[in-house]
């Protein structure tokens, strides 16, 4: 890739090598060790986190707070550092609703739930048991974690539009855990998400509709067997691709009616890296590259999911699907995860020492926000 510099038109040169992400981190840090470590990367969020200090941040002078804002969804804000942007984002993949066509005209509901309550109203409509009261159709995959791909975001959704933020930043850059058992509010708030998230893997709640022994959600979805599939936006071309045949289609993820209208995802930034010989042009390709409405929008394409810039997100897609995408794409909200995989872990424990019993809901938002106090301690 080549492009003309945003500073005095000088020329650069981009070389874009794929890295797998299971290794990535082991990668970053052997090309690093051996001197010949990458000027940017491309990565999620979550993954420029948790190498936050091998990133040199982009200075305020160079790409002031206003100008980012009116330039990028509320998204991006969460690169916001003391020191500057530590990357700049490039595409967002939003959490939305997939859900089967044919099930819902089957028990005469032409469009998906737009609130919570209309959701939770109609999923007994959308069960079917047979004599044994073994499930034969599920309305939606919520209540666990081994089937549930994509558990860690419905349960950040679900908490962040009640109010919680799993984890933040303050001023100073350190981490503010949401959860926290001495804030009454959120803990409050993180209980009744968590409650709410449960009860449909409960066999004695008239909203039970989903087990553990399930096959995964994916594959139900694909199966045509499960009415609502909270998927990434990302996973369109998969799904599409396993079953041509499935009467499938996208809309937004439901809301409170009292709640704030968010969606979660996953943002992509690109970061330059401190020991960067050529920062100066790594920056400025970095800008270019976030900041061109083409350049953009081509590489929010070829990641599948939607793009960041204001502007971009105002066009009309021709594709019905991108127009979820883009609606969704304006109202996502990530926040900071210092360690993705442990994190993840925490999120785990929530659901099962809850459904297992093993702890009361609000005994498992107390060990869970130990356990992020050790994670966020782990990573300084």
């Amino acid at each position: 890739m080549e492009e003309v510099s945003r500073n005095g038109g000088n020329k650069y040169k981009i070389t874009y090598a794929k890295k797998d992400l299971a290794t990535f981190n082991d990668d970053l840090l052997e090309a690093l060790a051996s001197g010949q470590g990458p000027d940017l990367i491309l990565s999620s969020h979550e993954m420029l986190f948790q190498n936050r200090n091998k990133i040199l941040p982009l200075p305020f002078a160079n790409l002031t707070e206003r100008q980012f804002r009116d330039y990028f969804i509320d998204a991006g804000l969460v690169f916001k550092s003391t020191e500057g942007w530590l990357a700049l984002p490039i595409a967002v993949d939003p959490l939305v609703l997939y859900y089967n066509k044919d099930i819902y005209t089957s028990v005469n509901l032409i469009t998906p739930p737009t609130n919570w309550e209309e959701f939770v109203a109609n999923q007994p409509r959308l069960t079917i048991f047979d004599n044994l009261r073994s499930i034969t159709q599920s309305a939606v995959s919520f209540g666990t974690s081994n089937n549930v791909t994509n558990f860690k975001d419905i349960l950040s959704l679900l908490t962040m539009q009640v109010g919680t933020v799993p984890l933040s930043l303050d001023a100073e850059d350190n981490y503010i855990i949401g959860f926290s058992a001495t804030d009454k509010s959120n803990l409050a708030n993180t209980v009744m998400a968590l409650d709410f998230y449960t009860q449909f893997a409960n066999s004695s709640r008239s909203t039970y509709t989903w087990n553990r022994s399930l096959p995964k959600d994916t594959e139900t979805f694909l199966a045509g067997s499960l009415a609502n599939y909270f998927g990434l936006a990302s996973e369109l071309p998969y799904i599409a691709e396993r079953n041509p045949h499935l009467n499938f289609d996208v809309a937004p993820v439901p809301r409170l009616n009292k709640g704030s209208n968010l969606t979660v995802g996953h943002l992509y930034g690109l970061a330059v890296m401190k020991n960067s010989t050529k920062a100066s042009a790594a920056f400025s390709a970095a800008l270019d590259l976030s900041l061109t409405k083409h350049q953009q929008a081509e590489l929010s394409s070829l990641l599948a999911v939607a793009p960041v810039r204001r502007s971009s997100l105002t066009a009309s897609p021709t594709e019905p699907s991108e127009q979820v995408f883009y609606q969704e794409a304006l109202v996502c909200r990530v926040w900071p995860d210092p360690a993705s995989d442990k994190t993840k872990n925490v999120f785990r424990d929530l659901i099962d020492d809850t459904t297992s019993g093993r702890l009361s809901s609000s005994g498992s938002v107390d060990k869970a926000v130990k356990a992020f106090k050790l994670i966020i301690d782990n990573s300084k």
